[in-house]
């Protein structure tokens, strides 16, 4: 399968895949549109990509202006790729990217001594060891573990929610019919969709999804019903 980089910097290049993984990648139909509904949230991001496989989407979010990636994968085999494609993609691409073999659903806490640099450069980032939390969390579990348990998945896709940024947003990937919009906490923004056989929720805290969302889910709740 080829995977490709959609937009940005390195838009057009061709990522190295590794077979067999029990994760699927998300398509590039899917990518586009998913970071066409992030792009406010994209610039100067700190980005987790969890269960990152060969790191298409934080690799994507890096080409279109994340300042930061982390990527956890415990697969040896993706891990290699991985670390492949981001040297494909040059020093600065490797300069803003951490690589961890680590529990995907439980990362460990970053700080800025990792990345040598503060986030957006800002004062109050100053000490090494002060917390950067993520602004955006791609959570891509192989479609097997969400099967066994959805709704614990969905719980911990809750609990990494917990641990983002002011507006952080996680966007959790799994197959069609594990999870709907009942199974989501009713105190979260939830934007569900579906392509195909893929799901992916885009799920922010109350009150926290950019607000063009918010104006359409009022929009359609003030509709009257046909």
């Amino acid at each position: 399968m080829s995977l490709k980089i959609i937009g940005g910097e390195y838009g057009g290049r061709v990522l190295r895949t590794v077979r067999g993984l029990g994760t699927r990648p998300l398509l590039g139909q899917v990518r586009e549109s998913l970071f066409n509904i992030l792009a406010d949230q994209i610039e100067g991001a700190f980005v987790w990509d969890l269960f990152a496989g060969t790191g298409a989407s934080g690799i994507e979010a890096l080409s279109r202006g994340a300042a930061r990636a982390l990527f956890v994968e415990k697969n040896h085999k993706a891990l290699e790729t991985l670390r492949q494609n981001l040297a494909l993609l040059g020093d600065d691409a490797v300069a803003r990217a951490v690589v961890l073999r680590a529990d995907a659903w439980d990362p460990p806490v970053m700080h800025r001594a990792a990345f040598g640099a503060a986030r957006d450069d800002r004062p109050d980032d100053a000490a090494s060891d002060a917390e950067v939390p993520p602004d955006l969390v791609f959570l891509d579990p192989p479609y097997a573990m969400v099967a066994e348990d959805p709704v614990k998945s969905m719980a911990r896709a809750r609990r990494l929610l917990d641990r983002t940024a002011p507006r952080g947003c996680v966007v959790f990937h799994f197959e069609v019919g594990m999870l709907d919009e009942d199974d989501f906490d009713r105190d979260l923004d939830l934007d569900l969709r579906e392509w195909g056989s893929t799901a992916v929720a885009l799920l922010w805290r109350k009150g926290e999804a950019p607000e063009r969302l918010q104006r359409r889910w009022a929009k359609d709740r003030a509709a009257p019903d046909r």
